[in-house]
């Protein structure tokens, strides 16, 4: 389990992806404080190059919802894994820090075995993540549009209206594409096809990014645009496209097979990795 200790490089896998928005989109920023403010709640924003108050996509709103969906997949197919990293982080942190300090990989590598496999994957308070997700930013020909909303607050008790609690709401149009990558770090072919049942969930409409979900917003559909990379093949780098496997990361791991001309398929090929790892793990 080398690849858990950050030491060496074993592969940087690195895939372009498209979100486009199909229902209404809302990643907030914090409430408008002045009265000039033309809604109550703003969707976040940013300038990018020439253009001012452009919609865009944080990547840690995108990591928050793929480790919560990991989280729930690896309960579901029976693995032991903690709360946003929380049990992890008390039980083993200091342990791995006074490790670090040591500069022993194997007493590092020792402790991270204890972790949970979504700690491992996303990280902790003192371990790094082995996926990164950057923000999602829309193409300069594409800017999002948006909408706003008015809405009032419901008095839970009575279930009528509450007084003077009428709001408006600014939204993404549904039809917004936003773009960035994910970044696979040494990341274990059976992580990758925990990411592909990830987006899967996503796609299906089961899992929603973003504010008011239960009022039908946040329905996204991700597409994989490209891929590129570097793969550790005995003692030498290789570029990504110009293989047509990648070998297993641990005992627990196993070969996978993909088309280069076809990024989708390293997702989908990944998926038996990520099975076979849970019935082995189970037993």
């Amino acid at each position: 389990m080398s690849w858990v200790s950050h030491s060496r490089i074993l592969r940087n896998i690195e895939i372009q992806v498209k979100y486009e928005a199909l229902t209404p989109l809302r990643i907030g920023a914090a409430r408008a404080k002045t009265p000039t403010s033309p809604v109550d709640l703003q969707v976040l924003k940013l300038s990018i190059g020439d253009l001012r108050d452009v919609p865009y996509i944080p990547g840690s709103s995108l990591k928050g919802v793929f480790r919560t969906t990991a989280e729930k997949l690896a309960l579901s197919r029976g693995l032991s894994v903690c709360y946003a990293g929380e049990d992890c982080k008390l039980k083993y942190d200091r342990e791995l820090q006074t490790r670090v300090k040591a500069g022993k990989e194997e007493g590092v590598i020792e402790v991270l075995r204890n972790y949970c496999l979504i700690c491992r994957l996303f990280g902790t308070a003192s371990y790094s993540s082995h996926i990164r997700i950057s923000d999602a930013y829309p193409s300069q020909t594409e800017i999002p549009s948006t909408s706003v909303k008015t809405g009032i607050a419901i008095e839970r008790r009575s279930g009528g209206a509450k007084a003077g609690a009428l709001y408006q709401v600014e939204f993404v149009n549904p039809g917004a594409k936003f773009y960035g990558s994910i970044i696979l770090h040494n990341f274990p072919n059976y992580g990758i096809g925990l990411l592909a049942e990830i987006l899967e969930q996503i796609n299906q409409g089961y899992v929603k990014i973003g504010g008011f979900k239960s009022r039908g917003f946040g329905s996204v559909r991700i597409t994989i645009e490209s891929l590129k990379g570097i793969v550790k093949s005995g003692e030498e780098f290789m570029d990504i496209n110009n293989v047509k496997e990648l070998e297993p990361l641990d005992d627990q791991d196993e070969k996978i097979s993909f088309d280069p001309s076809n990024p989708q398929s390293l997702l989908s090929n990944s998926k038996v990795a990520w099975i076979n790892y849970c019935n082995k793990i189970r037993k």
